[in-house]
């Protein structure tokens, strides 16, 4: 913001405030200590712009256009207003959208998915049989790629359910409470947005997209949802941050710790501690979630 001259006058800096904002130019008038009201301009880029209207301002200041101009400021400035209350009311804050649901029924795919998760866990934590034969059976694949294969011999064999199956299985209680606490708060709000087809849709892209780089970047041995939560937070924050009319942004606060978990993932601290991270699955999944944001097919019902 600068000072690009100075007007006598507190009438005139009104007037020729008006005037700039119905030419769009943002700026104020500010009495000077000289006794003067001096004109800053916001934008840097309409600098020469406004000296020139000052310009021609000080040459005719009686100049029935300024008044006629001006006069248009009051409504102008009166409709932004609106616009922005139609705005702020149609992008609530994450967060309070998450708290109010968080009272309500969940949707009807993101609660299926819950007790489906649920229903496999509890039989595998119960016995390392059932463990084994459940992971034999959901897994990407009971092979890892060697000399050169693409592996996954399973799925070329048209076992295809492989390629999403993983995120229905989980290795312990810390595991499968915040994984599924979070696809609660994400998959809820997001089925409520757009409806649980897209979300679905969505979810099935997600999560092939994240099993298969944690397969080639790690093996087979690999289980949970966090890859699919990981693209639903990707997807809701690029969403929030390019698409107003989707209503839903992500705050600050949880993009930090999203990006602190990966980080602390990738720096070996939690597998330090003993915890299992596929920290692949997690950068691949908010990745592709981030890029859904920009298809156009990803539309919001309410």
């Amino acid at each position: 913001m600068r000072v690009i001259g100075y007007l006598n006058g507190e009438s005139a800096a009104r007037l020729f405030v008006d005037y700039l904002y119905v030419k769009g130019v943002e700026s104020e008038a500010e009495w000077d200590s000289s006794e003067r009201w001096a004109i800053w301009v916001h934008s840097e880029e309409q600098l020469d712009f406004a000296h020139r209207l000052l310009g021609e301002f000080n040459a005719n200041p009686g100049d029935p256009r300024f008044a006629t101009e001006g006069h248009k400021a009051a409504a102008m400035r009166q409709t932004t207003a609106k616009d922005d209350a139609r705005y702020q009311k149609r992008v609530k804050g994450f967060a309070e959208m998450v708290s109010s649901l968080s009272q309500a029924q969940s949707g009807k795919l993101t609660l299926g998915l819950i007790i489906t998760c649920v229903a496999i866990f509890v039989p595998m934590i119960s016995s390392r049989a059932l463990w084994e034969q459940i992971f034999f059976w959901l897994s990407i694949s009971n092979f890892a790629p060697v000399g050169g294969s693409i592996g996954l011999p399973e799925v070329l064999q048209g076992q295809v359910w492989r390629l999403v199956t993983p995120i229905l299985m989980h290795g312990g209680f810390i595991h499968i409470f915040f994984n599924l606490w979070w696809l609660k708060a994400l998959g809820g709000i997001l089925e409520w947005k757009m409806g649980w087809r897209p979300l679905l849709a969505l979810i099935i892209v997600i999560a092939v997209g994240s099993n298969l780089a944690q397969y080639y970047a790690g093996g087979h041995r690999f289980l949970g949802i966090s890859g699919v939560v990981f693209g639903l937070l990707g997807f809701i924050w690029m969403k929030g941050k390019h698409d107003p009319n989707f209503g839903l942004q992500l705050p600050q606060a949880i993009v930090f710790m999203m990006l602190l978990w990966l980080f602390l993932g990738y720096s070996g601290v939690l597998e330090r501690s003993g915890m299992a991270i596929a920290n692949t699955a997690h950068s691949a999944g908010l990745i592709i979630g981030m890029l859904c944001a920009f298809l156009p097919v990803w539309r919001s019902d309410r």
